[in-house]
């Protein structure tokens, strides 16, 4: 007679590992944000339109800093915070000195 063979498969099933991610977010401030927006209603009301101005363009680079600063780029993020405080300290200088 004939002998039969049998062929055993092993199939080894696995449940994936849990992975946890860990973010750490620390905010560097509010990048002059507030300064630019309380800047920007006493050039309104005190000041002329050039300081009213800057203390606008201060407003969208502060957003922006915040933003960068949302995205991790800390460095971008105070330099435009750098850049939003000049425009603030401008605007003082050109609403005291009567532009």
């Amino acid at each position: 007679g004939g002998t039969q063979q049998q062929s055993t498969t092993t199939v080894v099933v696995g449940q994936p590992t849990a992975s946890h991610t860990t973010l750490l977010y620390r905010s560097s401030g509010d990048h002059f944000l507030t300064l630019s927006i309380v800047m920007t209603f006493i050039c309104i009301f005190c000041g002329g339109l050039l300081p009213a101005v800057l203390t606008v363009a201060a407003i969208f680079v502060s957003f922006s800093a915040k933003d960068d600063d949302l995205h991790g780029d800390e460095e971008c993020a105070r330099r435009k915070g750098r850049i939003a405080l000049i425009l603030n300290i401008l605007s003082v200088v050109l609403t005291l000195v009567g532009y």
